[in-house]
């Protein structure tokens, strides 16, 4: 080899274009290809649509957003990791309500905060339990046992609640733990600061623990997941449990905030979670899923319904909206991720 040419090898010139092109593919590998690339990407387009389209004012109003976020993120945590595994709930609205309303009645007969919150969330665990049993151990689709839990969930809170609403007991209503959940700290909801917490250990749970990892195998390979010793049923279960057991959570924290819960409270939140959790990167097959993403999606979401009514448009164009928006993030999703074909 030439002198002339093992300079123009080991060139500063050279060796900087390469790094250049080494950063690139990282940066590259990092964003495409990704499960959640159409919502990084969507998220920033309707961050700079808004902030524009507004003027500005979206952005001032972004902490009820992010409190609004919060609430229903912190459900979807449970969904998308549900649809990892290849199930789906439609009755995480339904739970939302009812462990709010179990919750407060507790309350009423004189039980502290903490052991009301956990009675709470043992309902809530318990319908997670019976989900979970129905569709793996009696094979009964997610969808109807969930569809079947939603209705009648929903009708012991309009039951319990005569159709109207339940409150705080007076005498719980300043109390520290009530306020270090739904209270707020320099204009930001702690419900935020929850909803991150519980995001970052789920994201750890599923990419870093054997829950995370038997959670995809039995959502892409059931058969090849059972023959290699793990019991779908088993971590399908415990999925449920899960999300129903999150769902809970919401709903108490969101009582929390608001000092009562209605016979409405969380209404078509299950489909809010599922087109979250879709245009967040989860797969309706199972197998493929992310938990970052969804909570993402529920930003976008509710960003949608505060961004457009500060535009001026009807409420209802929102629901037309989201529709639009889900089949746009599909499509993207799997021109972006080969993972989502």
């Amino acid at each position: 080899m030439s002198r002339k040419a093992h300079r123009t090898r080991g060139s500063p010139v050279l060796t900087l274009r390469t790094l250049a092109n080494g950063k690139v593919m990282s940066i590259h590998k990092l964003i495409i290809g990704r499960v959640e690339t159409s919502i990084i990407f969507g998220t920033i387009l309707v961050v700079l649509f808004f902030a524009i389209g507004t003027k500005g004012i979206w952005l001032s109003n972004l902490p009820n957003i992010l409190a609004l976020t919060s609430l229903v993120g912190i459900a979807v945590i449970g969904q998308s990791l549900l649809m990892t595994s290849g199930e789906v709930d439609l009755s995480v609205g339904s739970v939302y309500a009812i462990a709010s309303v179990v919750f407060l009645m507790l309350m009423d007969t004189g039980l502290w905060i903490v052991p009301a919150a956990l009675g709470a969330l043992l309902f809530s665990a318990l319908v997670g339990l019976l989900n979970g049993v129905l569709a793996t151990r009696f094979k009964v689709p997610s969808m109807i046992v969930t569809l079947g839990a939603m209705f009648i969930c929903r009708g012991l809170v309009y039951i319990l609640t005569s159709g109207l609403s339940l409150s705080i007991p007076r005498t719980y209503r300043g109390d520290l733990l009530i306020w270090l959940v739904g209270g707020k700290s320099f204009g930001i909801s702690h419900s935020v600061v929850l909803l991150l917490i519980l995001m970052a250990a789920f994201v750890f749970v599923l990419a870093r623990t054997r829950l995370g990892s038997h959670v995809l195998a039995v959502g892409g390979e059931p058969e090849s997941a059972l023959a290699n010793g793990v019991s779908p049923a088993k971590v399908k279960i415990i999925a449920f449990i899960i999300c129903s057991v999150l769902a809970g959570l919401a709903g108490l924290v969101a009582t929390c905030a608001s000092g009562s819960v209605y016979s409405s409270s969380g209404k078509l939140m299950e489909l809010d979670t599922i087109a979250a959790c879709v245009i967040g990167g989860c797969s309706l097959r199972g197998g493929v899923g992310s938990i970052w993403g969804p909570v993402l999606g529920v930003f976008v979401l509710s960003s949608l319904k505060g961004g457009l009514m500060m535009m001026g448009a009807p409420p209802y164009w929102y629901i037309s909206l989201v529709g639009m928006i889900l089949i746009g993030f599909l499509i993207a999703s799997r021109s972006l991720s080969p993972r989502l074909q």
